[in-house]
This record gives structure tokens, C-alpha cells and sequence, in this order.
């Protein structure tokens, strides 16, 4: 159970370093708020590489990572649906392999 805690800690720390850097893009470079949005994020990068090694030890490489990545792909798609963002139809049939391909993956 504790590995599959790893992996979802995992997915936020890096989505969330992904959103981070998109809200420090809304502030003027050097900033107070770009630096703390800047800093943020490589707090979060930092703890995802930690928790990715981690997650390393404990998965296979060749399942883990496809899985990781596509969780953080519809984690950020769904962030920017959220703030407003347009989502194509091919994004979306994108994201519906991506879900099919976790599927498969775990079969």
C-alpha cells in the first residue's frame, strides 16, 4: 500500500510543480509573487525526483513511468479545463489513449 501512496504523492508533486510554473507566468519576472510561484515549483520538483526515486525502487521502470506520466498529463489538462482553458477534441482523444494505454498497462 505504501508504494502506491509513493506514486500518487508522486504524480501531485509534479503536476503541481507543472501548475506552479504556469501561475508564476501571470507575474512580471522577478516578481515577489513570480519568485515565490518560481520557488514553489522547485520545491515540488525536487521532492517529485525524490519520491520518483522512490517509486523507482519499488515498480518496474517499463510500467511505472508510462503510468506516471500520463496521471500527470490529465492532472495538467484538467487544470487548465478548470481555469479556462479549450481542450480540442483530439486533446481529448488523447487523453482517452492515454487512459486506455494506464489500462492496458495494468492487464
Amino acid at each position: 500500500m505504501t508504494k502506491y501512496i509513493l506514486v500518487l504523492f508522486g504524480v501531485l508533486t509534479s503536476a503541481s510543480a507543472q501548475i506552479m510554473l504556469k501561475k508564476s507566468s501571470g507575474y512580471q519576472s522577478w516578481s515577489r509573487a513570480w519568485f515565490v510561484f518560481i520557488l514553489l515549483s522547485v520545491f515540488l520538483y525536487l521532492v517529485s525526483f525524490v519520491l520518483y526515486f522512490h517509486i523507482l525502487r519499488r515498480f518496474p521502470i517499463s510500467k511505472i513511468y508510462p503510468i506516471i506520466t500520463i496521471c500527470v498529463i490529465l492532472l495538467i489538462t484538467g487544470y487548465g479545463f478548470f481555469i479556462g482553458e479549450k481542450i480540442s477534441t483530439k486533446q481529448m482523444v488523447g487523453l482517452l489513449l492515454g487512459m486506455c494505454s494506464i489500462y492496458l498497462i495494468l492487464t
